[in-house]
């Protein structure tokens, strides 16, 4: 850039000759020797010179514009590919509601059933229905049976496995029994249609239901509910410093913080399990991914307004 601007100075001041040249044999001559000096200085050596390497520069910063561009794109095309995975993933294709109804339903008039354990065997309990037209309804049983407690069940201390020290758990009252599910069963005729999450964002919605995801630093929320039979609390405030890394991606130090506040009522709550703050990790293949920072457990009394259903179907044989 330096270069040309002296090159536009120089025929800047030549120009002036030419401007400033009257018909005067004076002034006939000092406008011969300007085109003289002009075409001395065009075809020089040297401004041949100059004149080649603001072209290669010029190329080069095309080259490189263009690199950019092009690595942006591929980038966002990754990302969006990401995005996609958690929409459609091999036969799962995933549906979010508008207006607490799913559109386009059709599966008909389905059970929306919570999935627990009575001791080894898998159980479901209606608590909903999602109509012909694809609207939600929750209608919560008022007694329910439970035989799971947190005492007699201690490898389901929590729904997720983000504490790395048990022992940092407290409880009050944790022989109280429970009923409790982070997915929802969608069920027609005794068919698994599939299962129903709540939460505002695609990605933590799956992401905190899975083991090899829970760590990822998508931000958002997880709603679901669980029965105690009577009261009873978990509280726990874990803060961890290590190395991380997912394979591909460079390893960075990272602090992270989960805390559980749940202080259960008797008869049904709402839990909000909430992912704040994130890391980002350099991938080798471009992929954007994240660590999170911190894990939130809270029970809340309403679902927030900008809560959604997220229907992910399973393919019917």
């Amino acid at each position: 850039m330096n270069t040309k601007k002296v090159i536009a100075t120089l025929l800047l001041v030549i120009g002036v000759f030419y401007a400033e040249a009257q018909q005067t044999p004076e002034q006939k001559k000092m406008m011969e020797k300007a085109k003289r000096l002009q075409d001395s200085m065009m075809n020089s050596p040297l401004f041949k010179s100059m004149m080649q390497q603001i072209e290669e520069s010029n190329s080069k910063q095309e080259a490189e514009e263009k690199k950019r561009k092009t690595a942006e794109k591929k980038t966002l095309q990754k990302n969006t590919n990401q995005d996609d995975w958690y929409w459609k993933n091999g036969m799962e294709t995933t549906t979010v509601s508008k207006n607490n109804k799913l559109p386009n339903w059709e599966g008909g008039a389905a059970d929306i059933s919570l999935k627990y354990r009575d001791g080894r065997k898998p159980n479901y309990l209606k608590i909903g229905t999602i109509l012909a037209d694809g609207n939600i309804i929750f209608n919560f049983p008022k007694d329910v049976k439970t035989s799971l407690s947190f005492k007699k069940t201690p490898a389901f201390y929590t729904p997720f496995f983000d504490i790395r020290e048990m022992s940092s758990l407290q409880f009050t009252n944790a022989d109280v029994g429970y009923t409790s599910s982070t997915g929802l069963a969608i069920i027609r005729d005794g068919q698994l249609l599939g299962n129903l999450t709540i939460g505002n964002s695609v990605r933590v919605t799956k992401n905190l239901l899975y083991q090899g995801l829970l760590d990822s630093g998508d931000e958002g929320y997880l709603l679901y509910w669980a029965y105690a039979a009577d009261n009873f609390s978990l509280n726990a405030d874990e803060n961890w410093e290590g190395n991380v890394q997912r394979q591909g991606s460079n390893t960075i130090e990272v602090k992270t913080n989960v805390n559980y506040n749940l202080n259960f009522k008797k008869g049904w709550n709402l839990v909000k399990a909430e992912v704040i703050g994130n890391y980002k990790l350099q991938h080798e293949r471009g992929y954007e991914v994240t660590w999170f920072k911190n894990h939130k457990h809270t029970i809340i009394n309403a679902l927030p307004n900008d809560a959604k259903y997220f229907f992910r179907a399973i393919p019917q044989y």
